[in-house]
């Protein structure tokens, strides 16, 4: 079994960073403009080029005293495709945009006390037809006891999807998905998420939750950064580890509700 790397946070309900020096906050911070500028460079980079080539083909139809139909008709579909190309790049950068403000943004928890296997049982029937279409059979072991947290109940269901996204673009030809609740000997609860993919490269173990750090063409690189970010301010810690019989296995842990405290 891999060595875990864990990371964790304040309890629920302070969403500062305190905890964090401040000069780990300003290196996260100097990692997070840096990566959005590189992120940010190459959609506007293919925009701006795109742009020049409808200008030219548009230039060309304009100096032609008789065009013909058919010339006509092929600069029309290498302008629609150009379009295309442009509209899904904006839509990119419109995507890296969201998340990240997404991520800087400063939360503040809504705590209601919880049943985790209510929780993340509620998720897993939103998410299933989504796993299905990937050819994957996503299925739920909830504790034979109730898990009751104070959580947030909209932004643990979000690090809950970014991990589950994560795991089904690690299954591109579908594989199984398992969701497993439990308490641990220290009396936290844990959420087990595990795919059957390749699993994680042993150097990304101490990366993969960083921001703008990503081993998926096209992604943000910022979900499981994200993910992670959510968990601390819940005062819970998040792991990654491989499967013996490959994928990957990330493990959540967050603190129960104490009986004795109203």
């Amino acid at each position: 079994m891999n060595p875990q790397h864990q990371d964790s946070g304040p309890p629920c309900g302070d969403s500062s960073t305190k905890d964090a020096p401040l000069a780990e906050q300003l290196r996260e911070l100097s990692a997070l403009t840096g990566g959005l500028a590189h992120e940010i460079r190459n959609p506007l980079s293919t925009l701006k080029v795109n742009l020049q080539l409808l200008d030219e083909d548009w230039r060309q139809v304009e100096a032609s005293d008789s065009a013909s139909q058919r010339d006509a008709q092929d600069i029309a579909r290498r302008s629609r495709t150009r379009v295309a190309t442009l509209l899904k790049e904006a839509d990119r950068l419109e995507q890296i945009l969201h998340d990240f403000l997404q991520y800087i943004g400063r939360r503040d928890l809504k705590c209601t006390r919880t049943d985790l296997n209510h929780l993340v049982s509620e998720l897993a029937d939103f998410y299933r037809p989504q796993a299905h279409i990937g050819g994957i059979e996503l299925t739920v072991r909830v504790h034979d006891r109730p898990l009751l947290c104070d959580v947030d109940v909209n932004l643990l269901k979000q690090a809950l999807l970014n991990l589950l996204i994560n795991a089904q673009q690690a299954m591109q030809h579908g594989g199984h998905l398992r969701l497993a609740l439990s308490k641990d000997d220290a009396g936290f609860a844990r959420i087990d998420v595990t795919d059957s993919g390749s699993g994680i490269p042993a150097e990304s173990h101490e990366r993969i939750f960083q921001a703008y750090y990503s081993t998926k063409k096209g992604g943000t690189g910022l979900g499981l950064a994200t993910a992670r970010r959510i968990i601390r301010e819940h005062g819970g810690t998040i792991s990654v580890q491989n499967e013996p019989a490959g994928g990957a296995t990330f493990t959540i842990r967050l603190p129960m509700h104490d009986p004795d405290v109203p």
